[in-house]
């Protein structure tokens, strides 16, 4: 049903959240989107890598730049087809998270996986067995991608990217302002006036007024108009995710034929994991790490040392800037009049790449809602609040298992994460992945989040593996 009220939406910060939102909202004729981004203000910029979910989220902001993978020139992007881990279970270890393509046998295969239908002891471990039988790793294995030869129809068409954020915010900056709905003032907010937890209206720094119907509160960690109606921050999440800084930089190709490739490299070390991201023009890396465990000079010399030992680079020529955040979420990232999209509303740590992916969702169930006539202000506040729970929830959930299945004990660290016990949830999930007399299904592990999560059978599947534990066989479990 579609809506004939006209409502004002004025979203503070830019940035991939700011324009995400204005991408998507800006589809709706009936929805007028003011961006106010201060060009003074640097966006974080850390989030290179995504999932395949923007493919979807491309179709829905009905862009022509989206039509073919030219707009991949325009971000400095790569195509991505896997995450890969080392030294995650054990020191020397490697399990590959690949994404899998409607238009092969993937699903067939994990099916016949699943169901214990393929004799797993032929294969030298988990990435032997997905490159092997996955199409998309196995192109990989092969050859370097280039993103010109990304097929939406084909095999490839259900791949990920590496994309400049910065410049993938301009790009959608740019498309959203052809459109008569949008506007940006380059400003930034002085002062917010706010009555009974509603944001009444904002003053500008230039003395200008301005009011809305909903205000998208995209100012990242700062998140100003969420913290001005009381939407308070759950800290939860790092009870069992420890990792709360990063260290981030970007460096030259030293030789692009072993370093460019369609993957996401992760590289677990003492404290934590370095990501690896290859765009057209550099590599984009930084070091997760919990300081909890470490110092911020002692995680930049063990990164500095793994980027020279693995690739070869100088240590006297890395200079990462520091990064802390807070790991958790909003439990009311929309209350009242004002909603919050990306990192003022959340964060989990990237090990999955699901940032960009989880605020796109979010730009788009508030386009849903605002698009549905039959349900009520406050109910719509509520279905929001509730899918974006399950949806970090299950996010969550799926990173913890990257740890607590870990057989390292190489520091307090990994002892930490791996003395943690499974959740309930976990429990039953990988009960019944084991379970001779079961059949895992993506419905079974939807069951725990109200319908809501990224990771299907097969994601699920391809964790377990990495960590050595294979369908129907219940004896194998230690946890």
């Amino acid at each position: 049903m579609t809506q004939n009220k006209i409502y004002n939406v004025v979203i503070v910060g830019g940035g991939t959240a700011g324009w995400s939102s204005a991408a998507l909202l800006t589809t709706n004729s009936n929805i007028n989107v003011t961006v106010i981004e201060p060009s003074d203000i640097p966006t974080i910029g850390v989030g290179e890598s995504t999932i395949p979910y923007m493919n979807i989220t491309h179709k829905k902001m009905n862009m022509r730049v989206f039509d073919t993978p030219d707009w991949l020139k325009q971000v400095d992007g790569t195509l991505k087809f896997s995450i890969e881990f080392a030294d995650y279970d054990y020191l020397g270890s490697k399990w590959i998270h690949p994404f899998t393509s409607q238009y092969s046998q993937d699903f067939g295969i994990t099916d016949m996986a699943c169901a214990g239908e393929i004799p797993f002891d032929i294969y030298n471990g988990q990435a032997d067995f997905v490159n092997d039988c996955y199409v998309l790793p196995n192109l990989r294995s092969k050859k370097f991608t280039d993103y010109s030869e990304q097929d939406y129809d084909g095999i490839t068409g259900g791949a990920g990217y590496h994309i400049n954020a910065g410049l993938y915010a301009e790009l959608l900056k740019q498309e959203s302002l052809k459109r008569d709905n949008c506007i940006c003032i380059d400003n930034s907010v002085k002062d917010i006036i706010v009555e009974e937890q509603q944001v009444q209206r904002l003053t500008l720094k230039d003395g200008t007024s301005i009011s809305a119907d909903l205000f998208v509160d995209c100012t990242g960690f700062r998140a100003l108009l969420a913290n001005a109606v009381g939407a308070e921050w759950d800290d939860s999440y790092s009870e069992r995710l420890f990792v709360d800084t990063a260290l981030a930089v970007q460096l030259p190709y030293i030789d692009e034929a072993v370093q460019m490739r369609n993957t996401t490299y992760c590289h677990a070390l003492g404290h934590g994991w370095v990501w690896n991201v290859p765009l057209q023009s550099r590599i984009g890396t930084g070091y997760v790490f919990s300081q909890k465990h470490t110092t911020i000079e002692q995680a930049t010399e063990e990164f500095k040392q793994h980027l020279h030992d693995v690739y070869g680079y100088d240590k006297d020529d890395i200079n990462p800037r520091v990064v802390a955040f807070d790991v958790g979420k909003r439990p009311e990232s929309w209350k009242n009049n004002v909603v919050a999209v990306g990192l003022s509303s959340f964060f989990l740590e990237p090990i999955e790449s699901t940032a960009i992916a989880h605020l796109q969702h979010q730009a788009d169930t508030i386009l849903d809602m605002l698009t549905s006539t039959h349900i009520p202000w406050d109910k719509k506040i509520q279905r929001f609040n509730y899918l974006n729970n399950m949806s970090l929830d299950a996010i969550a959930s799926y990173i913890e298992v990257h740890y607590i299945f870990s057989k390292r004990r190489d520091t307090e660290f990994w002892k930490d994460f791996t003395n943690l016990k499974l959740t309930q949830e976990q429990q039953i999930l990988l009960h019944n992945y084991m379970n001779p007399d079961s059949e895992f299904n993506t419905s079974i592990i939807k069951q725990f989040h109200g319908g809501h999560t990224i990771f299907d059978k097969s994601s699920h599947m391809f964790l377990y593996l990495g960590f050595g534990v294979s369908p129907n066989t219940l004896t194998q479990v230690t946890q």
